[in-house]
């Protein structure tokens, strides 16, 4: 069983081949120091580490947000063969960044977009601020946050039919991979309506739309579309 970013990102770079990595919310450098590709990308708006300590002149870091890396620096760089989205936990951020990195992709990319799978309602709240102050008010020891990143994996399946997509079990990350979705029909057809969902919606939702697999079987579909 794949545990971590770390070990699925690269399970996911090795049946891909991948060459180019890009890693959008690197904070600490924990899992972008550890994924085994030649060329690789981090951007955050604030490292929370010196990365002048690696030399590797194949690996380049952006400090800035990733707006600002998809209009000024990513044309700047090849086209990314795996692509892992852990920035601010929106699905509104994170889907802007999902569409801006597919004109850097190519037929064989793989993204890996993470926190898909709140924890809890709470966990579940965009707003870090509010989940902070009512964690503090009773006293709820939990500091998971994952926001409403699920709602991107739902804007996937409404509005990007090409792309099929698998929930690891566990901590929910989500992988995604050009391969037309067979009979596809949309759900909502509706951005709002996807934008407007809540917690208690995920949790109906979440067996039908996020596609749960175990990691062999994630692994063996994303091969067999290469």
């Amino acid at each position: 069983m794949l545990t971590n970013s770390i070990e699925r990102l690269n399970a996911l770079a090795k049946i891909s081949s991948a060459s180019s990595y890009l890693e959008i919310g690197v904070l600490e450098g924990d899992t972008f120091t550890q994924i085994a590709v030649p060329y690789k990308v981090g951007v955050d708006p604030k490292f929370q580490f010196d990365t002048r300590l690696d030399p590797d002149p194949n690996t380049t870091f952006h400090e800035v947000t990733s707006d600002i890396f998809f209009s000024r620096y990513a044309s700047t760089h090849k086209t990314f063969d795996l692509i892992f989205l852990d920035g601010l936990h929106t699905h509104t951020q994170t889907f802007r960044d999902f569409c801006a990195s597919i004109k850097y992709s190519n037929a064989n990319t793989v993204w890996l977009l993470d926190d898909t799978y709140p924890s809890g309602w709470l966990a579940a709240n965009p707003n870090y601020g509010v989940t902070r102050r009512l964690r503090r008010l009773f006293r709820i020891r939990d500091g998971s946050w994952m926001g409403d990143v699920y709602k991107v994996v739902f804007l996937i399946h409404d509005f990007f039919p090409q792309y099929s997509y698998a929930t690891f079990q566990g901590h929910g990350q989500t992988a995604v991979w050009l391969e037309t979705r067979k009979d596809f029909t949309p759900t909502w057809n509706s951005l709002g309506k996807i934008g407007r969902l809540g917690y208690r919606d995920f949790l109906r939702l979440k067996d039908s739309h996020l596609s749960i697999m175990e990691d062999q079987r994630i692994l063996e579909a994303v091969e067999r579309s290469r």
